[in-house]
């Protein structure tokens, strides 16, 4: 019943509910009748602009509104300390990056895990490239920066640095080849990731703390 109220009342408002609530036509209906409005007639993507991602040392991937500092959702998400998380561009997936040696690829809208991409050790960073929205990028302690298919969860590409762990990963903003990483302390390579190329960028006589 307070379904077919809320799908009455949104017919009643037409298409402008979607984008603000007409005063007429809900000054009587009750919290629970907009929050079933809301639920069922307003894009998830557009709520999202206010929701942020937090991640914790035991494990749990947590969802809050920005606009009223509630928790919406709770997400046991992986056995160990989560070191990254990542929205995707289009919003519709989140990554997380742990100390269980995963790095994991979440439904934005459900919160149902998409796919487990497997390392050997625990990973430190994910990266969704804005480019190309096909694939993500992780890296950690097993040395490589491996590059995902999205759509099947598949390694498509595994950059190796020898004896240094890879702390930090971007994609260029410019160029859908380009792959930055900060390794081993003092180490950035910039690398193409259709070639598998590299060049080393020298002279960093302190440790590396963060790239874009």
């Amino acid at each position: 019943a307070r379904a077919r109220h809320a799908d009455s009342l949104y017919e009643a408002a037409g298409e402008e509910l979607a984008k603000r609530a007409p005063v007429d036509v809900l000054a009587k209906a009750d919290s629970q009748i907009l929050a079933e409005i809301v639920d069922r007639h307003v894009e998830k993507r557009q709520r999202r602009i206010q929701e942020l991602a937090v991640v914790t040392s035991n494990g749990k991937l947590l969802i809050y509104d920005t606009a009223t500092g509630s928790s919406l959702r709770t997400v046991e998400a992986h056995n160990s300390s989560i070191a990254c998380v990542a929205y995707s561009f289009d919003s519709s997936m989140i990554a997380t990056a742990s100390d269980d040696h995963t790095a994991r690829l979440w439904n934005a809208d459900t919160y149902a895990c998409l796919h487990i991409l497997q390392h050997d050790r625990l990973v430190w960073a994910v990266a969704f490239s804005k480019l190309n929205r096909s694939v993500v990028a992780s890296c950690g302690a097993e040395n490589t920066c491996k590059i995902w298919n999205i759509s099947n969860g598949e390694c498509s590409k595994t950059l190796e640095h020898s004896g240094a762990t890879v702390f930090m990963v971007a994609w260029s903003p410019s160029n859908h080849t380009q792959l930055a990483i900060g390794a081993g302390g003092n180490r950035v390579r910039i690398w193409n990731t259709d070639t598998s190329e590299c060049r080393e960028l020298v002279g960093h006589e302190r440790w590396i703390t963060s790239i874009a």
